[in-house]
């Protein structure tokens, strides 16, 4: 082999990429493709923090968040997979500062899961985070609705169990209570109440015991807040 040939070999050697390097570079890519399919399969969450108004359950036993004394009360029958009355939620929230923190207002909620089976799984699950505290009920609550545009199975058993694990239920109990169907009584019963009051659809809401159908937007709520207030309802 001559000197000339050698130096013909050597540049074709340093321009080659080796199996090893291929093999990290597919390794990586692959990696980094699994990261993102993780985060994006990930579901959305509210922010779980300490909540700034009173929470309890009534004598009836449904949750509700404001001052049992408020001059205000509103019972709202509601359904998860409604997105009406995920809009309806947001604003109350939104709200929750001037009426509900101040004692001005008391929101008691109450299920109407009618939509598809679902929103029965959904407001099982509800109920099953009350069993271990009104404002954990609250927090799972705005979880829901915070997912609900997550897309089919955002309310699957699987994705309902991780919002509870988000919120720090304790999770071998509220698993039990789902997978028994230990809480469809009490939603059906909620459906059957709702019914014999004139509720036909989602979201349907009584305000100091009148009826009113749909989600309202929050500056018409507000004036409607401020106007019963002024007359001392």
């Amino acid at each position: 082999m001559t000197t000339r040939q050698k130096k013909r070999r050597r540049p074709r050697q340093q321009q080659g990429i080796s199996t090893s390097q291929i093999l990290i570079v597919v390794g990586v890519a692959v990696l980094a493709i699994g990261l993102l399919v993780i985060l994006n399969s990930r579901p959305q969450s509210a922010a779980v923090s300490s909540l700034a108004y009173e929470t309890g359950v009534t004598p009836e036993g449904e949750p509700y968040k404001g001052s049992p004394d408020a001059p205000l009360q509103l019972v709202e029958y509601s359904d998860f997979l409604c997105g009406h009355c995920g809009n309806f939620a947001d604003t109350l929230n939104a709200l929750g500062p001037d009426y509900i923190e101040t004692g001005k207002l008391q929101v008691i909620y109450r299920n109407f899961a009618f939509l598809a089976p679902e929103s029965v799984q959904a407001a099982q699950a509800a109920e099953c985070a009350l069993d271990q505290g009104a404002d954990k009920f609250w927090q799972y609550h705005d979880l829901l609705f915070a997912n609900r545009g997550t897309g089919m199975g955002a309310y699957s058993k699987p994705k309902l169990k991780a919002y509870a694990q988000q919120i720090g239920l304790d999770t071998t109990t509220f698993d039990a209570c789902l997978d028994s169907g230990a809480k469809a009584g009490e939603v059906q019963a909620d459906l059957d109440e709702g019914k014999s009051q004139g509720v036909e659809a989602t979201p349907t809401w009584f305000l100091n015991g009148q009826i009113i159908r749909g989600a309202l937007p929050e500056s018409d709520l507000r004036q409607l807040f401020d106007s019963l207030l002024s007359q001392g309802s």
